[in-house]
């Protein structure tokens, strides 16, 4: 048994060598540097924190009738005050509408991995993709543009048709940014950075028409907010903003890495003279 021991530890440290690597556990794609020891935990502690906030921000004290009682449109700027000239009837249809692009958003990046230079690196595409959405989350919670400085109302509370006591809800103080916008361009432009990367054929004009298909579902999903009395023009722009800083931004912060950080920890067996042993090397 002693002497079969050297050979199986070989054989052994043949394997790991081949198999636990940090470039082979930490990260399936050349394009990438993702570390699930460090993405696991910041996206569940992100999500939790947004989370968190989020149910802060919508118990907000309610609005009192002494407030509505002192609206004046005239207060808000010219720009946004498109936002008050909606049709009423038709807010409830825009609001379900403008769901729409919520959830395609939201699932789009996933539809990559019907092909397969994407599936197979779905690990980092799905961490990177789980990290913008956090991102976006933890802007709309902890911004200093965003519900938890900006205390805004929303239009809707400027619509005196509409019953008293849906408009003094306290969540309708929450008009600055529009999380819809900024949850769904986060996908659409996400989906749009994948395409990019992985294509590098593509011409710059190409390239152009890719990331405009990327904001035309984000401003139609604005549009529709607007529609639906939940925000103004300019909620909608900042919204639009965050999305492209979240879906385009994280993947870049991972490719950056990746160039600047190449590194690989591999352990290598060694045998001669009668004795064997390991090498861990660590490669730049």
């Amino acid at each position: 048994m002693l002497k079969t021991l050297p050979f199986l530890l070989l054989l052994i440290s043949g394997t790991l060598s081949a198999q636990f690597s940090l470039d082979s556990i930490f990260r399936s794609s050349e394009r990438y540097a993702v570390n699930p020891l460090i993405s696991l935990p910041a996206i569940a502690l992100g999500a939790y924190g947004s989370q968190q906030r989020l149910q802060f921000l919508q118990d907000k004290p309610r609005i009192s009738a002494e407030e509505l009682a002192g609206l004046n449109p005239d207060d808000v700027n010219g720009f946004d005050r498109y936002a008050l000239r909606q049709d009423v009837d038709k807010h409830k249809q825009a609001i379900i509408q403008s769901d729409y692009f919520f959830n395609t958003g939201q699932v789009l990046p996933f539809g990559l991995f019907i092909w397969k230079k994407y599936r197979r690196d779905w690990f980092d595409i799905t961490m990177m993709y789980l990290e913008g959405q956090v991102a976006q989350g933890l802007f709309y919670g902890f911004a200093p543009f965003g519900p938890t400085a900006v205390d805004r109302y929303r239009p809707r509370v400027y619509y005196q048709e509409l019953s008293v006591d849906s408009r003094s809800d306290g969540n309708e103080r929450n008009s600055m940014f529009s999380g819809h916008v900024s949850t769904s361009a986060t996908g659409f432009y996400f989906f749009a950075r994948m395409v990019d990367d992985y294509n590098p054929q593509l011409t710059g004009t190409q390239r152009a028409l890719l990331y405009t298909g990327a904001t035309v579902p984000s401003l139609i999903a604005g549009w529709l907010r607007i529609r639906g009395l939940k925000h103004y023009p300019t909620d909608v722009a900042v919204g639009l903003g965050v999305g492209a800083i979240s879906g385009i931004g994280v993947p870049s912060l991972h490719k950056w890495w990746k160039k600047r950080h190449r590194s690989r920890l591999a352990l290598q067996p060694v045998y001669g003279g009668g004795a064997g042993g390991f090498v861990l090397q660590l490669r730049y």
